[in-house]
């Protein structure tokens, strides 16, 4: 029995060893959602609205994409690949992310948008999904 029970408690502090080894998976600086103004953060069913969920899911009102490789470039920054859908189209981005000084996130080279470059402030009110 004694050997069963030293068996266990090794075990057991393995498990917890290999546990507070593990890297923390912690969300990006550019993941939460984000709107052109604070009042389109308010509404819903703003165009103007986006959301970058699990660190590769990027959505906006009629667009979805995904990333297929992210690459930091500089401390806060970061270049992407994206597969998109958007209206019945499936087409590519290339855009590269940051967020600006001012704490608004920037996208250059964006897959929505009339303009090369887009800048949004953060939400404080999730969009549910």
């Amino acid at each position: 029995m004694r050997a069963v029970t030293r068996f266990a408690v090794t075990l057991s502090v393995a498990a917890a060893l290999a546990g507070s080894c593990a890297p923390a998976w912690a969300a990006q600086p550019y993941e939460g959602f984000w709107a052109s103004t604070k009042k389109d953060c308010r509404d819903q069913d703003s165009a103007n609205r986006m959301s970058i969920e699990g660190g590769n899911r990027l959505y906006w009102y009629e667009t979805r994409c995904h990333a297929s490789e992210i690459t930091a470039d500089g401390k806060l920054g970061w270049k992407m690949k994206l597969a998109c859908e958007g209206e019945g189209e499936k087409f590519r981005s290339n855009p590269r992310v940051s967020i600006a000084a001012d704490s608004r996130l920037v996208m250059d080279n964006g897959p929505v948008g009339q303009a090369k470059r887009q800048t949004y402030v953060r939400c404080e009110i999730a969009k549910k999904r």
